[in-house]
């Protein structure tokens, strides 16, 4: 009966410590994904809670510096004319200075600063790939 009892122990402790882990991978994977405009009516609210910022690159506004991996610009609404400061530490991914780019920025903000410090930067794809110049 003893061995009984160190065997049910030892599975309640495994179980616990798999639900543990699974709770705690979904509190991290789990964020907003809002548009630009969406996050600036709701900072307050967010405070400095991890979100996804979806907007458009304003492409005269980016400033990588290669001996920091520093980059800075604003993140546009794609629909209106709300703006953001954000900030990224690393390389800048493909096609970021492309015409019409859109961007999803993952990070938090930080009020002191009044900037977006993205961790991650999704830059996403037009939908339909076109050749430009002559139609073939």
């Amino acid at each position: 009966m003893n061995r009984k009892i160190k065997v049910i122990v030892i599975s309640i402790l495994l179980v616990a410590s798999f639900a543990y882990l699974v709770l705690l991978g979904m509190k991290e994977g789990t964020m907003f994904y809002l548009e630009v405009s969406e996050f600036v009516e709701q900072v307050e609210q967010l405070g400095d809670r991890k979100v996804r910022v979806n907007g458009a690159i304003v492409k005269d506004s980016l400033n990588f510096d290669p001996k920091s991996l520093k980059l800075v610009f604003k993140l546009k609404d794609t629909k209106g004319p709300e703006l953001i400061n954000v900030v990224y530490r690393g390389a800048p991914p493909d096609l970021i200075e492309e015409d019409g780019v859109t961007l999803v920025a993952e990070g938090s903000y930080d009020r002191k600063q009044n900037i977006f410090v993205s961790k991650k930067l999704l830059v996403k794809c037009p939908s339909k790939y076109e050749k430009k110049g002559e139609n073939v």
